[in-house]
């Protein structure tokens, strides 16, 4: 079940290939450039075909009219528009996932690059989605969409009305409220992030939300040298969580192998 957005364009090679792979039946058309040519050009030509999807050449200056003057690798597809996940399957996907259960909430991101960025470190960790709020947040665009290079097609987007509502009903699908907080007392690399979690980020500049901040479980900071640059950006700080997530949970699966295996 999905709620649909209005017409959208994609562009760049990992974003429009990424869509037909694995989301070709939403795509109504692709648009390259003229003179395109290499491995990329003949699998987005045999996935069009392969879905249905009507496939065009056409001039640069047509491609850079669509793509908003961005910079678009010659490639640019329409959409039905990206399709949000309802919180039904969101909670079912993690249910499912049970110990290894991993959501991202981001609280009010503003910058397309930052939520892209977010959203392939939340692919590459393992989650099994991502929770934005309705309001005051960007949402998934084109510019989102290619600074995603593939993972939209890889996690799904939920937007809640509101978000300390979904933190409550996080807790009680049995995951812990990590929130990322630059002033926070206890370090991240103190935590123990090896049971089901949701990860909290905050907007770039403002940070965690007060109501939000207070539904967290706990509040951690990355440590760094004193007298550096302050606060990380969103995207650098939520990567630095989500990797630091995944590396726990890799240790801990080895350490249960080994203990499986009678090893000491």
């Amino acid at each position: 079940m999905v709620e649909l957005m209005d017409d959208q364009i994609i562009y760049g090679v990992h974003a429009v290939l990424a869509a037909l792979r694995h989301q070709g039946g939403t795509i109504e058309e692709v648009l390259v450039s003229q003179g395109s040519r290499g491995q990329w050009f003949e699998e987005v030509k045999a996935l069009a075909q392969k879905h249905g999807v009507r496939f065009r050449v056409t001039d640069p200056a047509r491609l850079q009219r669509l793509a908003g003057g961005v910079k678009h690798q010659g490639i640019v597809a329409r959409t039905a528009g990206y399709q949000y996940a309802r919180p039904e399957l969101m909670e079912a996907r993690l249910r499912e996932a049970g110990r290894a259960a991993l959501a991202v909430v981001l609280d009010c991101l503003q910058d397309p690059m930052n939520l892209g960025n977010l959203l392939r470190s939340a692919a590459a960790a393992g989650a099994q989605g991502v929770f934005l709020p309705k309001d005051r947040s960007v949402g998934i665009t084109a510019a989102v969409a290619k600074a995603a290079a593939g993972a939209l097609a890889q996690v799904p987007v939920c937007r809640v009305t509101n978000l300390v509502t979904t933190l409550n009903q996080l807790k009680e699908l049995g995951l812990w409220i990590v929130g990322a907080e630059a002033t926070a007392p206890q370090p991240l690399f103190a935590a123990d992030l090896t049971v089901p979690l949701a990860l909290v980020i905050g907007s770039e500049g403002q940070g965690l939300r007060p109501r939000v901040r207070q539904a967290c479980d706990l509040l951690l900071h990355i440590p760094m040298i004193a007298g550096s640059l302050g606060s990380l950006n969103a995207a650098t700080a939520g990567g630095i969580f989500l990797y630091e997530i995944l590396r726990q949970r890799i240790l801990q699966q080895k350490l249960a192998e080994k203990t499986t295996l009678g090893h000491p």
